[in-house]
């Protein structure tokens, strides 16, 4: 028996064409002229030796012979797409320098890399957390591929807006005594910048009473009961309340966490890395926590 050969270009083209059962339609779909795709269905029918369409006007009928072969060319394109990812995921090799401010890599980098060394088990993804600021500097200096970043002037890909809000671990009759004492980040903070400017809006008066680098000593400051704090609303602990407004506190703006990669860059690892990036962040949900919270 004469073994017989299915080219993949025209099983792609046949399973399109019984899926929109019009040659037209089909055409536009993979970027091809009515004509090529008609030849293409010749050719195959050629190959199958039976008639694998049934016409009726302009809508396409799939004949007996069609039907099974449709079954087979999907699991046989299906087969070829498996087989072509991992070979090529199997040629990806190096490494992306990624850059995350330290809450955010505490919220979503853990999901990035594991989906992401799932996919590319042999790319290296090196991991800088440092304040935004920093990051976007490292990425126009070369020291970066990729950087998740905030409240940045410059532009970049936003792939979630968050609400910034009050936290705190005091009562209301404390913050209604005297000077709000503030746990803030270093001068080059936006949120630092909005707090300081929405209690000066107001004339409410505050004093800087803890100053860090990182969330986690922000976040100290608010578990002893001793600061009120700016931060992103993902990053909200059980352990804090959300100020409300009607404690004198007006609201903050909200933060675009952006995407920002190396204009330049000739790294093609970079934005399969940024895939993954999108997927996490962009799913990243502030409606349960403020639910909690609040």
């Amino acid at each position: 028996m004469k073994t017989m050969h299915l080219p993949v270009e025209l099983l792609e083209t046949f399973v399109t064409v019984a899926e929109t059962k019009n040659f037209t339609t089909a055409g536009k779909r993979i970027n091809r002229s009515q004509s090529a795709v008609s030849m293409q269905m010749k050719r195959l029918t050629e190959i199958v030796g039976s008639p694998l369409f049934d016409s009726n006007g302009k809508r396409i009928r799939l004949s007996p012979m069609g039907e099974l072969l449709l079954d087979h060319a999907r699991k046989i394109l299906k087969a070829h797409e498996t087989a072509a990812t991992a070979i090529t995921r199997s040629e990806l090799k190096g490494k992306v320098r990624f850059g995350a401010t330290e809450d955010y890599a505490s919220l979503f980098v853990p999901d990035i890399l594991a989906g992401f060394a799932e996919e590319y088990p042999d790319i290296r993804v090196d991991v800088i957390c440092m304040p935004s600021v920093q990051l976007y500097a490292d990425l126009l200096q070369d020291k970066l591929d990729l950087a998740l970043c905030t409240a940045l002037d410059a532009v970049g890909e936003e792939v979630l807006a968050e609400p910034v809000v009050w936290v705190t671990g005091m009562d209301e009759d404390a913050l209604a005594q005297g000077s709000v004492p503030l746990a803030v980040y270093g001068h080059d903070c936006m949120y630092r910048k909005w707090a300081v400017q929405a209690l000066e809006r107001i004339g409410r008066p505050f004093h800087i009473a803890y100053m860090s680098p990182s969330i986690s000593g922000i976040l100290a400051a608010v578990r002893s009961g001793l600061a009120v704090a700016p931060v992103g609303l993902n990053s909200v602990p059980r352990y804090a309340r959300i100020v409300k407004s009607r404690e004198g506190f007006p609201g903050l703006p909200e933060a675009s966490i952006s995407l920002h990669k190396k204009a330049d860059s000739d790294n093609p690892l970079v934005e399969k890395l940024a895939v993954h990036v999108r997927a996490s962040v962009g799913h990243g949900s502030c409606e349960s926590v403020e639910a909690d919270r609040v």
